[in-house]
C-alpha cells in the first residue's frame, strides 16, 4: 500500500493514464542549463537540487552537460615565445652595482647636498636675499631628497633621470658661465660637484641607459620559429609596430 502511495506521489497527475514522466525531467534539463549559465535564481536552484536527489538520469545528464560545458569555454592555451629578456631589458631594471656601492654612494650624495642646502632654507644665502634664498634652498632640498628616495626605491631611478639631468646640466653650465666671467669663485661654485656626482650615480643605478630614436628600423620581426610556436604572433607584433612612431 504504501509503495502505491509513493509511486502516486512521484507523478504528475493523479491518474497514471494521463501521468506524464518527462514533464519534470524537461523542466530540471533546462534549469541544469541555466545553472551552468549562472541564470538561475535561488529557488529555481532549490527546485533542480530536490530533483536531482531523487532522479538519477537527470544527474548523468547534469554531469555530461558539465563536461561538454567545459570543453566549450575551455582550451589548451596556445604556446608563445619567451620574451622574458627582452621585456626585462626595456624595463631598465636598476643595476646597484657590486655589493651595492651605487646606492650608498648616492645615498651619501644626496644627504650632502641636504645638509648644504639647509641653510638657505632659513634664509642664509651669502648675501642673497632671503626669500631668493629660500626658494634656491628648496630647489637643492627637492634634488637631494630626489637622491636619497631612489637610494631607497632603486627602481625609480629611470623616472628621475631625465629631470636630474636637466637640473644639474643646467646647473652646471651657469656655474661654468659665471665663474668665466668674474662673477663667482670658483671654490664657491664646488658644491655643484654634488649635482654632476648625484647624476652619474644615477645614471648607473639605472642601467646607463642611452638614448633611443625612434626610428623604421627598430620595427619588431617574429622569426620563423615564433611563428611557429603561436600563431597569434603575428597580430601581437603587427599591434606593436602600428604603436611606435
Amino acid at each position: 500500500m504504501s509503495k502505491a502511495r509513493a509511486d502516486r506521489s512521484n507523478r504528475n497527475q493523479a491518474d497514471p493514464r494521463s501521468d506524464h514522466d518527462r514533464v519534470e525531467c524537461t523542466r530540471a534539463q533546462d534549469l541544469i542549463s541555466a545553472e551552468l549559465d549562472g541564470e538561475n535564481d535561488p529557488a529555481d536552484a532549490a527546485e533542480l537540487v530536490v530533483h536531482l536527489d531523487g532522479c538519477p538520469s537527470c544527474r548523468h545528464h547534469r554531469d555530461q552537460l558539465a563536461i561538454l560545458h567545459r570543453l566549450a569555454r575551455l582550451r589548451p592555451a596556445e604556446a608563445v615565445p619567451d620574451l622574458t629578456d627582452r621585456i626585462v631589458a626595456a624595463a631598465n631594471p636598476p643595476r646597484p652595482g657590486h655589493g651595492e656601492w651605487i646606492r650608498y654612494s648616492l645615498l651619501t650624495v644626496g644627504l650632502t647636498q641636504l645638509a648644504f642646502s639647509t641653510p638657505s632654507l632659513f634664509g642664509h644665502g651669502n648675501g642673497l636675499a632671503v626669500h631668493t634664498a629660500r626658494h634656491l634652498g628648496s630647489l637643492a632640498a627637492a634634488f637631494a631628497i630626489g637622491l636619497v628616495y631612489v637610494a631607497w626605491r632603486p627602481v625609480r631611478a629611470f623616472g628621475l633621470l631625465p629631470l636630474a639631468g636637466a637640473l644639474a646640466g643646467c646647473l652646471t653650465l651657469t656655474a661654468v658661465v659665471d665663474v668665466t666671467q668674474g662673477r663667482a669663485h670658483m671654490l664657491g661654485e664646488a658644491h655643484h660637484v654634488l649635482d654632476v656626482a648625484g647624476l652619474v650615480l644615477l645614471w648607473l643605478l639605472a642601467g646607463a641607459p642611452h638614448p633611443r630614436w625612434p626610428s623604421r628600423s627598430r620595427r619588431v620581426i617574429p622569426t620563423a620559429a615564433e611563428r611557429v610556436a603561436s600563431p597569434t604572433v603575428d597580430a601581437v607584433v603587427d599591434l606593436r609596430n602600428r604603436r611606435q612612431p
